[in-house]
């Protein structure tokens, strides 16, 4: 069975660009996949090439429920909304982005 393994995607590009090895070469070095180096590799040079599409939208709206006034954040990226309490403490709400990232 496959370990899942957390990795510095930005440090690990630094290293790849660095390094000048070819990225099978880097990969085999560090023990990662090629292939999903490969894919990560894209994805960021996506994002450089068209930086609004790492625009995520934040902001606090009011509601009305029965007889009080309640605030929301709303984290919204591309059709993805995600509405968390405004008590929500920043710390979590740092942690839920980190996940979703």
């Amino acid at each position: 069975m496959a370990t899942y393994q957390k990795y510095n995607w930005l440090e690990l590009f630094e290293a790849f660009e660095q390094s000048k090895l070819s990225q099978t070469a880097f990969c085999k070095q560090r023990n990662i996949n090629p292939k999903y180096f490969n894919v990560k590799l894209k994805q960021r040079q996506q994002v450089i090439d068209n930086p609004s599409s790492a625009f995520t939208r934040l902001q606090v709206v009011s509601s009305e429920h029965s007889s009080h006034v309640t605030n929301q954040v709303v984290i919204e990226h591309g059709q993805c909304k995600i509405h968390c309490p405004d008590s929500m403490a920043p710390s979590t709400m740092a942690a839920l982005v980190r996940l979703l990232a």
